[in-house]
């Protein structure tokens, strides 16, 4: 089986419409997903789990409309997801969000996806993703695991030093496309970051930079 040619992206959603089809725990954790990233998530089944119940209360960006999925309900969204199993069912909200210019995944079901869900792991603002392209989520799950393992947890705190000190420099009118970053990035600074010396890692990346 030849693999799709995918392009990864990382979108913005803080704010955006979104569209879950289903109410079962794959929609949960389709829910909850696109909750961490801000999006505004309208979910469309007859019935949904105890946990969907609970969020509707926690979170004010989460809507339930009680009824099966209609293609009206695809108006003003940016993104749909559709977690039925119902291949049928499914397969409609593809073509009709496909129609309107929609990306749509349908979980597990690769032939009605316009985009596949990566695995991810967060070290804010770094974000690593992993995609099999669709053919194996098991092994992005179990690659996943393997990065959160090896990856350090002052990684986000480095990306954020450098983004102030590339910021500053920007600030200056100096551009920071033709600098050695590579020079910067090693062991030193990640000491300073973990431990919490966070103006000697800024002063260390100002003078390696120069």
């Amino acid at each position: 089986m030849e693999s799709p040619s995918v392009l990864p992206v990382a979108l913005l959603m803080d704010g955006r419409a979104c569209l879950v089809v289903g109410g079962g725990e794959p929609a949960a954790k389709k829910v909850a997903m696109l909750l961490d990233v801000r999006a505004s998530v309208a979910v469309v089944a007859p019935r949904i789990t105890e946990g969907l119940r609970g969020a509707l209360h926690r979170a004010p960006g989460l809507t339930w409309r009680a009824k099966p999925y209609e293609p009206e309900d695809l108006v003003g969204m940016s993104l749909v997801c559709t977690t039925t199993g119902i291949s049928e069912v499914d397969h409609a909200v593809h073509v009709d969000a496909t129609a309107r210019g929609l990306l749509v995944n349908s979980a597990d079901d690769p032939s009605n996806c316009s985009f596949f869900l990566t695995a991810v792991v967060r070290r804010d603002p770094v974000i690593v993703s992993i995609s099999t392209s669709g053919a194996a989520p098991g092994l992005a799950s179990h690659l996943r695991r393997r990065l959160d393992n090896q990856l350090e947890d002052c990684l986000g705190g480095v990306a954020v030093v450098l983004g102030e000190v590339r910021e500053q420099l920007h600030d200056r009118g100096v551009s920071t496309e033709s600098l050695d970053w590579g020079e910067v990035i090693g062991p030193t600074l990640f000491e300073l970051v973990a431990t919490d010396r966070i103006d000697d890692a800024r002063q260390f990346v100002r003078e390696s930079l120069r």
